[in-house]
């Protein structure tokens, strides 16, 4: 039986940046267990991009986002001695007698978030298309983050750090006895005295305590080459951003061109039935290219799409939680589509949650 100080299962986002902090921490000892290989696509943390904003319909959300940004990113990117993220305008707006208005609300609660007339937003984003009847937040703390270096940067980082990553490595129970646990998987029992499960879906399986009813979404996105000089397009100038309609599903959002990829377009899902089993469906192209008609003011064509998962809770919250079974049994559940930029907050308070 292979014994560590604490086990990791679930090597997305969510589960490096908890690994990270134990280090961080000074658990000697460290295994991550994923039953996927490195940099696979069968989660929600894969990709080159994601955004990062303080703009959210509920203060607590607001606040969690400022520490992200002032203090757990930064401490990522001092220990793998890189940036991770690139700053960009942040521009986010729909109708105020909607949802978006408990982001207006919430917006009242900082000064990083600064509500902009349609002149102000159609004059400095002219590549966007604005309805006359939107309200607009723009956001000081928005940016890019460079999800595929980051997740790269994690694992070298741990490796380096004597932290052992054990892929192709499926976790099929855990089992609590005495002051230690042990986790059943398919290369065999692993004894810790701590572990974290960043599993997703697979949580609800492993330790269903530590998780509400857990479903699954796809979600498909687009790139496209739109009809504007290359510096319009980048980070800098053009926003990430998110329209928030009438209803859960109306939300559209979108990101700079990156290098070589163009602009980043999606519906941001977060309500239907679940769609953990079998093959991903086709990509709806005439979907993302009706999405591109709709929030681009000028003429754009479909380069390439791609497909990831949300692993959604009933209440679309962040849950990071004890076990009732053992303090030093703890899971991280249902990011419900937000959790990247949260990833090395997460990962601190669930790691700050074990007993050492």
């Amino acid at each position: 039986m292979t014994d560590y100080d604490a086990v990791v299962l679930g090597a997305g986002i969510h589960g490096l940046c908890a690994a990270f902090w134990l280090k961080q921490r000074g658990v000697a000892r460290v295994a991550l267990l994923d039953r996927f290989g490195a940099a696979h696509e069968s989660g929600s943390s894969h990709g080159a991009l994601r955004i990062t904003r303080s703009s959210y319909h509920e203060p607590a959300l607001v606040r969690l986002a400022q520490e992200a940004h002032a203090e757990a990113w930064p401490a990522l990117e001092q220990a793998l001695g890189t940036s991770l993220r690139i700053r960009t305008p942040g521009v986010f707006f729909g109708p105020p007698e909607g949802p978006f208005g408990a982001y207006l609300r919430a917006a009242k609660t900082t000064e990083v978030l600064q509500q902009i007339t349609i002149a102000d937003a159609r004059r400095h984003f002219p590549l966007l298309r604005f309805d006359d009847r939107d309200a607009v937040l723009l956001d000081h703390t928005a940016a890019m983050v460079l999800a595929g270096k980051t997740m790269a940067g994690l694992r070298e980082w741990l490796c380096a750090n004597h932290t052992d990553l054990h892929w192709h490595c499926a976790a099929e129970r855990i089992d609590v006895g005495g002051d230690r646990l042990t986790i059943a998987t398919s290369n065999g029992p692993f004894s810790c005295r701590s572990a974290i499960v960043a599993t997703g879906l697979d949580l609800a399986r492993l330790a269903p305590e530590l998780t509400p009813p857990l479903h699954v979404l796809r979600q498909q996105v687009g790139y496209f080459d739109v009809a504007a000089a290359a510096e319009q397009q980048t980070a800098g100038t053009f926003p990430v951003w998110a329209r928030i309609g009438r209803t859960a599903n109306d939300f559209q959002y979108g990101l700079p061109a990156h290098e070589g990829q163009g602009i980043k377009l999606a519906q941001h899902r977060t309500e239907g039935a679940c769609e953990a089993a079998g093959d991903a469906p086709p990509i709806d192209r005439e979907a993302l290219l009706q999405l591109a008609r709709e929030r681009l003011a000028v003429p754009a064509s479909l380069t390439s799409t791609e497909s990831c998962l949300y692993t959604m809770s009933p209440d679309h919250g962040l849950h990071v939680r004890t076990s009732p079974r053992s303090a030093h049994l703890v899971g991280i559940a249902a990011c419900s589509g937000h959790g990247f930029k949260f990833g090395p907050v997460i990962g601190r308070r669930a790691a700050m949650l074990l007993p050492l």
